[in-house]
């Protein structure tokens, strides 16, 4: 359940309410997961995006049972429709904030390059070559194009992978309909939605785990070989400069 908030982004549980959610971080390679002694939420990074996307960073997303936001399709688009809904537009504000210098992040083969900018740009770069992908990228600036073709772009994966986390049990919510699944020579197993859906999922993720500070920052950014973990980490970082 989310809705409108007084000021800023909470989660609640019961009567308790939890901000800064980067002090309830876990880093984490498949999900963004949020835990301390009270709670656990994991796969916000959907929810998020829709948000950022609406503009809006006054809200509270209520944990009314479980431990995961709901999958639904493997996109953020439903969210995105249903919470059109719930916030006006007296509930938009600006969610954008300047930074003061470039931010620079590594960490094995990825890496996060963030310029100043006067509004948000990121640009990803992912190479599945192993997977018989090949080279993608794929780029988005907000407010110039359609918000809807990276909320639409579903969760992906690979059949191998998606076999083994299933034999030790893991994502047990995940299937082909909420999945982009591609065999090992990158074919997909069902209809994508795009031809650029993956790293289209990749920008989904990313404005979603940045959206953690409540705000995203005013950039240009490139994004090598991104994931979850290096995304918040750079999402931390950003705190230091704005």
């Amino acid at each position: 359940m989310v809705y409108p908030s007084d000021g800023g982004l909470w989660i609640k549980k019961g009567d308790m309410f939890f901000s800064n959610f980067h002090d309830m971080l876990v880093p984490s390679e498949n999900a963004t997961l949020l835990e301390n002694d009270y709670l656990r939420l994991s796969t916000v990074e959907h929810l998020l995006c829709a948000l950022a996307m609406l503009s809006v960073n006054d809200a509270v997303i209520e944990i009314v049972e479980g431990e995961e936001v709901p999958i639904l399709d493997g996109s953020a688009i439903k969210f995105y429709k249903v919470l059109s809904d719930v916030f006006s537009k007296k509930h938009k504000k600006n969610i954008l904030k300047s930074i003061k210098k470039p931010i620079f992040y590594m960490e094995d083969e990825s890496f996060v390059y963030l310029f100043p900018h006067k509004r948000f740009e990121i640009r990803v770069y992912l190479d599945y070559t192993s997977k018989g992908l090949g080279l993608l990228s794929e780029e988005f600036i907000l407010g110039r194009d359609k918000r809807e073709s990276i909320l639409n772009a579903r969760t992906f994966g690979f059949l191998s992978d998606y076999e083994l986390l299933k034999s030790k049990g893991k994502a047990l919510g995940a299937n082909f309909e909420n999945v982009l699944v591609f065999d090992n020579k990158g074919k997909p197993l069902k209809k994508i939605r795009s031809l650029k859906e993956a790293q289209r999922h990749k920008i989904l993720d990313f404005i979603g785990d940045l959206y953690l500070n409540g705000f995203l920052p005013r950039a240009q950014i490139v994004a090598v070989k991104p994931g979850h973990k290096i995304n918040a980490k750079v999402s931390k970082m950003i705190n230091l400069f704005v």
